[in-house]
């Protein structure tokens, strides 16, 4: 090749990488999307509110007061890079060694706003993915209490859940959350893997 349309067609080759879209979800990740998420975490120590913003969905029709409902996910590939930013003396070898080959889940972590006196466990949630309901494999709920000063108590007015799948049960489709709270209030929510890993 000739030396001149060498570095001219390495340049473009760079330049069409960056331009490319960002992989969708998938797992098992492979050494090299590890080192992706290590690179981002340690780029990032605090990961910034761009790349985890698309990760958290408020649900403004979901409110009690001043507060309003979020849900947010938590993908294999994000707990890397969350790992990486906060754990020194971490390198790339090490985030390849302790999550290579290992199984992992997918967190779904929801605060649930809805009335004062929230009753305990009594929002229906489902997750849908391709049509089909998925089951988590755990399921841990407690009553939401707002942040307030020391000096005030308020009752609960939600409740906050965590649900675990296993993170080969999820693929790259739409992952849709269902909320129904026992006052009749409806909300879903939808995260597109196509766009998250």
């Amino acid at each position: 090749m000739n030396s001149r349309i060498q570095p001219f067609v390495l340049l473009l080759a760079f330049i069409l990488t960056l331009t490319l879209p960002t992989s969708a979800y998938d797992f098992p990740l492979s050494p090299n999307a590890l080192r992706e998420a290590y690179f981002l975490g340690t780029r990032q120590p605090s990961l910034g509110a761009t790349f985890l913003a698309e990760y958290a969905h408020r649900i403004q029709s979901l409110k009690a007061g001043a507060f309003t409902s979020e849900i947010r996910i938590e993908t294999p590939f994000t707990q890397v890079a969350v790992y990486s930013s906060r754990t020194i003396g971490y390198s790339a070898q090490d985030a390849v060694k302790d999550f290579f080959g290992k199984p992992a889940e997918v967190l779904v972590y929801l605060d649930i706003c809805y009335m004062t006196n929230a009753p305990p466990n009594a929002v229906k949630i489902k997750v849908i993915q391709n049509r089909k309901k998925i089951t988590p494999e755990s399921e841990d709920r407690s009553a939401y209490y707002p942040a307030t000063d020391e000096y005030t108590r308020m009752p609960s007015i939600g409740e906050q859940i965590q649900l675990r799948f296993n993170a080969d049960k999820i693929d790259s489709s739409a992952l849709i959350i269902r909320i129904d709270t026992p006052d009749g209030q409806h909300a879903e929510t939808e995260f597109d893997l196509q766009r998250l890993r």
